[in-house]
């Protein structure tokens, strides 16, 4: 035997579809303005076909959380009925979806919110959140934190501090 000269061998491949799959967690609590909702479903969309990611696991929540599943950029650009607009209680929605059998393990989640949401929020996988300019998370951020413009609203200064 030459156990030192290579061979060629076949190799179970990942499913590539896994390696691109995200969460999205959208706050729909009623200080969600429709404005904002509009621009974080846009940047959901934009970012998907951007990155070929040929679907989106996406919950929305205020109190409560509201599995949609898995949808499709061209979904998530226009057609999808938002659900809540009550209170605000993230927790629920982010135990949810770590917990779903159809997410990946180690599929990271976007969660997006205007900030006003409970003071801890634990989340196990990676994660971002996408917030308004002008809006703050009421904790110290582990996942990175981004941001964007709501039309019609100012600059990057404006809002709560």
């Amino acid at each position: 035997m030459t156990p030192d000269i290579p061979r060629p061998r076949y190799v179970m491949q990942e499913n590539l579809d896994d390696s691109r799959t995200f969460g999205v967690i959208v706050d729909t609590s009623g200080s969600m303005s429709e404005k904002e909702l509009g621009v974080a479903l846009g940047a959901i969309a934009s970012y998907s076909e951007a990155r070929e990611v040929p679907a989106a696991r996406v919950v929305f929540c205020d109190a409560a959380p509201y599995d949609i599943g898995y949808v499709s950029p061209a979904e998530i650009a226009g057609r999808v009925e938002v659900r809540g607009r009550g209170g605000t209680v993230l927790q629920p929605a982010v135990t949810l979806l770590e917990a779903a059998e159809d997410f990946p393990k180690d599929g990271p989640i976007l969660i997006i919110t205007d900030g006003w949401i409970e003071s801890k929020l634990v989340v196990h996988h990676t994660h971002a959140y996408l917030i308004p300019f002008g809006s703050r998370l009421p904790f110290r951020a582990k996942g990175e934190v981004f941001r964007y413009q709501v039309p019609g609203k100012g600059g990057s200064k404006e809002g709560r501090s």
